[in-house]
């Protein structure tokens, strides 16, 4: 297939949005698609109501701002572009965390247009993994379920499942009883858990952190979503809790990530003491109906045993071991 693979400008943008805007799942435009919310115009949708249909791309404004962050943090957002115009896009986003992770080039996003397009996908994979040598990296990873990949794909081009997630439930009126705990800070950075292993990798650690806050979109998404944090001592170690309270679903819901300190791994016991502790904070400064979060699938039966329910759909987070370009 005849493309050339480069990274975004401005003048994409229009292209860009269109793509994202035309595979919304929703199949048109609505105020609130999560909570029956009233067919409507495009032109007639504030951004947050857009933003509803799939992110920030949905709307030109926010899908400005998202690249201009994505830019300044070191991430690299490449288009495909084909004799008929742009025809895919990918977003990669450099990560460093504690092992297992370690450095890495993350696909956080991949669109084909036509959807779904194998070709396409394989030019794109492909200039990711040069972007990842240029850099020097010797990983490049991928969650799948999130950015719209296909596993089955991804494996046969050498992908290996690294953590494998689940997603699971608590209805807030079965929240466990908690420990005593002191809350250490109610609005921790990412710089202050940056030795702490993050349990969710729907999205790298560092992304994750500031996109559940929306600090990027200018307070255009304040009125759907509200981000919270909180760094609290139960027992002798810290645990990070951070998220968002997600208003525009039917029931209210708190979609909460944990980050553990690398020597609290595998401390079981501790690790339910915590979450209890956790469910507690958010429970205390925010009204839900719902709590949700995602951690690898060996920490399913703990949260069992505190209430939480469903963690069946596998959700795994990829990785291609690369060798360094410099050996």
């Amino acid at each position: 297939m005849d493309l050339t693979v480069r990274p975004v400008i401005e003048a994409d943008f229009p292209a860009v949005h269109e793509m994202h805007a035309a595979q919304n799942d929703f199949g048109g435009w609505f105020t609130n698609p999560f909570a029956g919310g009233k067919e409507a115009r495009f032109e007639d949708l504030k951004p947050a109501e857009r933003w509803l249909h799939g992110g920030p791309w949905m709307d030109p404004h926010l899908l400005a701002l998202h690249v201009r962050r994505y830019a300044d943090a070191g991430g690299t957002i490449l288009v495909a572009d084909g004799k008929k115009g742009l025809l895919g896009s990918v977003e990669l986003w450099p990560g460093v965390e504690p092992l297992p992770y370690d450095a890495y080039l993350d696909i956080e996003v991949l669109i084909t247009q036509p959807p779904d397009e194998a070709a396409i996908e394989r030019v794109l994979i492909d200039a990711a993994l040069r972007e990842a040598r240029n850099r020097d990296l010797r990983a490049l990873d991928i969650a799948p379920l999130h950015c719209g990949v296909d596993d089955a794909r991804l494996k046969a081009a050498g992908f290996r499942i690294l953590t494998e997630h689940r997603t699971v439930h608590l209805r807030a009126d079965r929240k466990p009883e908690p420990p005593d705990y002191e809350v250490v800070s109610t609005a921790p950075s990412y710089g202050d858990l940056r030795d702490f292993v993050a349990l969710n990798h729907a999205e790298p650690a560092s992304f994750r952190l500031g996109n559940l806050g929306n600090e990027w979109a200018a307070g255009l998404l304040r009125e759907v979503s509200h981000p919270f944090s909180g760094l609290l001592q139960v027992d002798y170690a810290a645990v990070g809790v951070t998220g968002r309270v997600m208003s525009w679903l039917p029931e209210r819901e708190a979609d909460v990530d944990f980050s553990l300190p690398t020597r609290m791994q595998g401390n079981v016991p501790w690790f339910r003491r915590a979450v209890a502790a956790a469910i507690d904070y958010v429970g205390r400064h925010h009204r839900v109906a719902l709590f949700r979060t995602t951690v690898p699938a060996s920490l399913i039966d703990p949260l069992g045993e505190l209430g939480f329910e469903d963690g069946q759909e596998p959700d795994p987070w990829l990785r291609k071991h690369l060798a360094s370009r410099n050996l």
